[in-house]
């Protein structure tokens, strides 16, 4: 299985469990909550965009998931494309999105926009996407932003900027921290010109709570990539790799389901994690499992609390031993 593969697994197998929730795992209870996270995430990007920005403009976004942007952006562009690499997530956006014409989705490969001629956008955007990305897809998506974007066009996103921190090429969705020389001299190197680079707190209706401190980056495309294409990491096998975020985020939220008394629903969250890493959590399923069928509820929740602590312990030690000497 190569990276392009996974990542696609990967997704379908959390927008299958709760797409809203992966998307958004702040404001996923209800469809009213979702719904203005995506306005306000919406409104960060027209504040960051309003110098440069046109009505008529083509937009595309990057990693659209159900369409969370797209709905309020809406009004505000001739024509909106987003892309996602699970076709899960785009099942979905049919349905979130109806109604709205001059919007379309397409599940794509998650490595490229090959699907795009060139020259075809005014505007490319991605929120909240590009950080869970390994390096390499996060170059080619910045090759590949340069080509289908018109000459001059614009291409804006928001990265983590602070100390170096990566993740495994086979992690889809650890949280990659870039430091802002490698960004700018990243885009440079593709063919765009920096002009912008706001903080999240200086951008009216910024959603802090998913983006943190990452910047938004306003780049333009000023002349084509002078990257050659190196896509031989993209057919390179995947091993296994642990994801202790991902892990996490499963086990947060069937805590929540637990604390809500949703327990088949805990259950059925427990045994889909369970599914893809069958053996590190077995355990604490067999132990969880075991509480909430005796009706021991309280007793469920500090054992996953027990699993937390144990994570988070397992992260700073590897964090420590990652750390430059």
């Amino acid at each position: 299985m190569n990276i392009a593969t996974k990542m696609k697994v990967d997704w379908n197998r959390r927008a299958k469990h709760h797409a809203q929730y992966w998307i958004a795992s702040e404001d996923f209870q209800d469809d009213d909550k979702f719904a203005q996270s995506g306005h306000y995430s919406a409104q960060a990007l027209l504040a960051a965009i309003s110098p440069y920005y046109d009505p008529t403009w083509t937009a595309l976004d990057i990693g659209c998931g159900i369409g969370r942007m797209l709905k309020p952006l809406a009004p505000h562009f001739r024509h909106l494309v987003g892309i996602d690499v699970s076709g899960e997530m785009i099942e979905k956006s049919q349905k979130w999105l109806k109604g709205l014409e001059n919007v379309e989705t397409m599940e794509t490969s998650g490595v490229d926009l090959s699907p795009f001629p060139p020259e075809h956008f005014n505007l490319v955007y991605s929120y909240v996407a590009f950080q869970h990305m390994p390096r390499q897809v996060f170059r080619r998506y910045l090759e590949e932003s340069n080509r289908v974007l018109k000459f001059q066009g614009y291409l804006a996103f928001q990265i983590p900027i602070g100390l170096h921190q990566d993740a495994p090429i086979e992690d889809t969705i650890g949280v990659r921290r870039y430091q802002k020389n490698e960004v700018i001299d990243q885009l440079q190197q593709h063919g765009f010109q920096v002009i912008e680079e706001r903080s999240s707190e200086s951008i009216p209706y910024s959603d802090n709570v998913h983006t943190g401190k990452a910047p938004f980056f306003m780049a333009k495309k000023i002349q084509a990539s002078q990257q050659h294409k190196q896509t031989n990491w993209v057919d390179t096998e995947c091993g296994k790799v642990f994801s202790l975020l991902d892990t996490r985020m499963w086990l947060w939220f069937a805590e929540q389901c637990l604390q809500e008394g949703r327990q088949e629903e805990a259950l059925r969250t427990y045994k889909s994690l369970l599914e893809h890493d069958p053996l590190s959590l077995d355990k604490w399923y067999q132990i969880v499992e075991g509480l909430i069928e005796k009706g021991k509820t309280e007793e469920a929740q500090a054992t996953i609390a027990k699993l937390k602590t144990a994570i988070s312990t397992y992260e700073k030690l590897n964090a420590l031993l990652k750390a430059p000497k």
